[in-house]
């Protein structure tokens, strides 16, 4: 199999070489392979598959001439990595395309992707690092007679792990810019969305809805240093498993609204969202078959013991929001220094609803998060991030199973020290100190990189508190042009992984992992 793929990868490249001489057009792509040998880990009690190896890859080709492009993708999983379904085993092309684009029209006929306003109402994406890839197959077209007016219709069919749905789903999107239209000096934009969501049912309820109505409305208002933001869904009646086959209504709402200036940025953003669950299959669970987007609207940590705990949003029922401030210290002053001084601050919190209040917060906190870092640059060779991070989690109310509510403080040190142009080496250290789950935590990680080719970096997160257990990763990259080559061995902690806001679980592992990417 492997050598079927690189056969491939250096046909496609040959070809590429030739389109591009014979210039009829651009040829471009991407491979990316990612592999694990796994282990047996006495310590953790990990269970290792039978196969003791798993592998994820993807190859992307997309042709463009003139105003039409096509596309192709190939996926194959032999098997698929612990944590992605095994329903992805196997391989095939999963999707392709065939588009014209012009300056008024844009029609895809195949695989596409799209989002209506922030996408609370209909989003489909593709996210490699979680197994997500709802790509619709069927027509997406977009029509701009006017600067002012833009209006875009879909029509098709969603993937379900390497399969097409049999759902047909289908809806329609305007935008009118009043700025354009009424000359205006500062942005208006007003936009509603529709989707509908046809599904067959053969069962013995004979008023079980088929076919499910949603609409959305929202306007968007930038005028000097100030913007907002704010969207409205209403979803029609949509009983399934996700819900408890519940036969009630759901809606969403969203408010963002920011102010910045020079060295000054706050940003505010509020959400409540009851019975948002909208698939195109009413049996699935998980992350498949999402017609909507709805990631945790909480700050998006980078540092290992901060994300620990993270938090998904809760679909059937929340209300929320979260306050971002960053602010510059100037340079120069006595606090600044000679190269200035960044402060953020963030906090974040979710409530359950209240019943028959619809815009009181309900009395169980779902999730909070505090946050404050301090970025300093000390010298033209090293700077500093120092951050506080605050959270409760309510293991109880999300995931069900017992009351408790884990509460912690965590320090993080990010240190980095350049030699050269080229040459840089980073330190992290970080602690986190509660009283629930597993008690504390302390991790470490040193990263020497060699700009453009070269990096490795060592890590250890040790649960010091409950169950003594390293959780290593050695590993290195190096990257010529376009190619990247990724070698590690590590032991992975059982527990959720998150992009975006977006969670899948994954169960605990050790082993070696290889990863190739490349563009052409």
């Amino acid at each position: 199999m492997f050598m079927k793929i690189l056969s491939c990868i250096l046909f496609l490249l040959i070809l590429s070489s030739s389109v591009k001489a014979q210039k009829t057009g651009i040829l471009s792509g991407s491979v990316e392979s990612n592999n694990v040998r796994y282990s047996k880990d006495e310590k953790t009690g990990a269970l290792v598959p039978d196969d003791k190896f798993g592998s994820n890859n993807y190859l992307k080709l997309d042709y463009l001439w003139g105003n039409i492009s096509a596309g192709l993708q190939y996926e194959g999983y032999f098997p698929s990595i612990i944590g992605y379904s095994n329903q992805l085993d196997g391989s095939k092309i999963t999707n392709r395309y065939l588009s014209y684009t012009s300056s008024q029209l844009n029609v895809t006929v195949g695989h596409f992707y799209e989002q209506f306003g922030s996408g609370l109402i209909y989003r489909t994406y593709e996210e490699r690092s979680l197994g997500i890839n709802t790509a619709m197959d069927g027509v997406n077209a977009s029509f701009t007679p006017v600067d002012f007016f833009k209006i875009k219709g879909v029509w098709g069919r969603q993937r379900t792990y390497m399969e097409t749905g049999e759902s047909n789903i289908r809806g329609g999107d305007v935008n009118l810019g009043i700025q354009e239209l009424l000359h205006l000096s500062f942005k208006v934009d007003l936009g509603a969305s529709w989707v509908n969501k046809h599904e067959d049912y053969t069962g013995p309820e004979e008023d079980f809805p088929k076919s499910v109505d949603s609409y959305a409305y929202r306007v968007q208002i930038e005028a000097g240093n100030f913007s907002l933001y704010s969207e409205y869904v209403d979803k029609g009646i949509d009983p399934s498993i996700a819900n408890g086959f519940r036969r009630e209504k759901g809606e969403a709402f969203l408010l963002n609204t920011g102010y910045s200036q020079k060295g000054l940025g706050i940003n505010l953003t509020l959400r409540r969202i009851e019975n948002m669950d909208l698939r195109s299959e009413r049996e699935a669970t998980g992350e498949v078959a999402m017609i909507n987007y709805l990631p945790a609207l909480t700050r998006q940590h980078k540092y290992a013991l901060a994300l620990l705990h993270p938090y998904g949003a809760s679909v059937a029922g929340e209300i929320g929001g979260q306050l971002d401030i960053y602010y510059s210290i100037k340079k120069g002053s006595a606090l600044g220094g000679k190269y200035g001084t960044k402060l953020h601050f963030n906090f974040a919190q979710f409530n359950n609803l209240k019943e028959g209040q619809w815009a009181s917060p309900g009395d169980d906190v779902l999730f909070s998060d505090l946050s404050f870092d301090l970025t300093k640059k000390w010298t033209s060779k090293f700077r500093s991030v120092i951050s506080y991070v605050n959270q409760s989690y309510n293991k109880g109310k999300i995931e069900g199973g017992s009351d408790e509510i884990i509460k912690s403080d965590i320090i993080i040190g990010d240190l980095q020290y350049k030699f050269n142009r080229k040459a840089a080496l980073r330190g992290e250290v970080q602690h986190l100190w509660t009283k629930q789950d597993e008690l504390n935590w302390v991790m470490g990680l040193l990263e020497f990189s060699y700009a453009p080719k070269w990096t490795v970096f060592a890590s250890d997160m040790f649960n010091y508190g409950e169950t003594d257990i390293h959780y290593f990763n050695v590993g290195g990259s190096y990257s010529y042009r376009s190619t990247r080559l990724a070698l590690g061995y590590a032991r992975n902690r059982e527990g959720l992984q998150c992009v975006g806001g977006i969670c899948r679980f994954v169960p605990a592992y050790t082993g070696f992992n290889l990863s190739l990417t490349t563009r052409f």
